[in-house]
């Protein structure tokens, strides 16, 4: 227990994913030079190289996002970039300064530093499209944040808004440490799916927060209580777990 208390000691809160990102744009978003550490609560640890947030390859859902749209959880603009070419109103949302930066830099006009709470606090024109790939649907959180979340969507949205995001299917795996992580979350009252994750990049860590990987049926659970409907089910190309939902306001 010394150690790992004296490990966490040598740890700082920040931007730690806006510094990898940061990392990664230094060198033209080249492969193989910038890195980001994920963090599970249970100590499994999942390291991603951050030049996926800088490709340029097409994506059949960027089809889906209809007229003004906020992009959450923007990272380094691969989705606003897009929607940005071909002629859309898009806003990069991002908690870190350093993502948002990057947008910037990479030429995306419009950006929020902050939450979605924070931006609709701002009193913003509201948007057709809520846009949240990369897994970020998972920004959910769960059972319990999930209806905080899409309420405050709900309120910066227009008539008949959608939200577009992507989240990963968890029951695809067989690893034995997580089938243990599901069976931990069981016992606590958790979907199996619910992680607490944090991102590290050398000694800066961000705060922890939920994430939330589930099925389509889970799903509409989560958003039952909400004036979201789950309208569309697009999965990702067989082996990935990854699939696309669409949520319409009031279907």
């Amino acid at each position: 227990m010394k150690s790992v208390r004296a490990h966490e000691e040598q740890l700082a809160i920040g931007d730690a994913f806006g510094e990898v990102l940061l990392a990664c744009q230094q060198a033209g978003g080249a492969a193989g030079v910038a890195y980001e550490l994920i963090e599970r609560s249970d100590g499994f640890l999942a390291v991603v190289d951050a030049a996926r947030y800088f490709s340029t390859d097409p994506d059949s859902a960027f089809e889906l996002a209809r007229g003004r749209v906020l992009d959450i959880g923007a990272g380094a603009g691969r989705a606003s970039l897009a929607l940005h070419d071909r002629g859309q109103d898009v806003v990069a949302l991002d908690i870190s300064p350093g993502a948002t930066a990057v947008c910037r830099d990479r030429g995306v006009p419009a950006t929020f530093t902050g939450s979605v709470y924070e931006l609709a606090a701002s009193g913003p024109a509201p948007f057709d499209t809520f846009l949240m790939l990369g897994n970020n649907l998972g920004l959910l959180g769960g059972p319990a944040e999930a209806p905080l979340v899409l309420e405050v969507l709900g309120a910066m949205a227009a008539p008949g808004a959608r939200i577009v995001g992507e989240t990963a299917d968890p029951y695809t795996t067989t690893r034995p440490l997580h089938l243990d992580y599901h069976e931990q979350n069981r016992r606590s009252g958790r979907l199996p799916g619910q992680l607490r994750l944090r991102i590290r990049h050398e000694r800066t860590v961000t705060p922890w927060w939920d994430y939330l990987f589930c099925t389509p049926d889970e799903l509409e659970e989560v958003i039952a209580p909400t004036a979201w409907t789950l309208v569309g089910v697009q999965p990702r190309p067989s082996p990935s777990p990854q699939w696309v939902a669409t949520l319409l306001l009031g279907g």
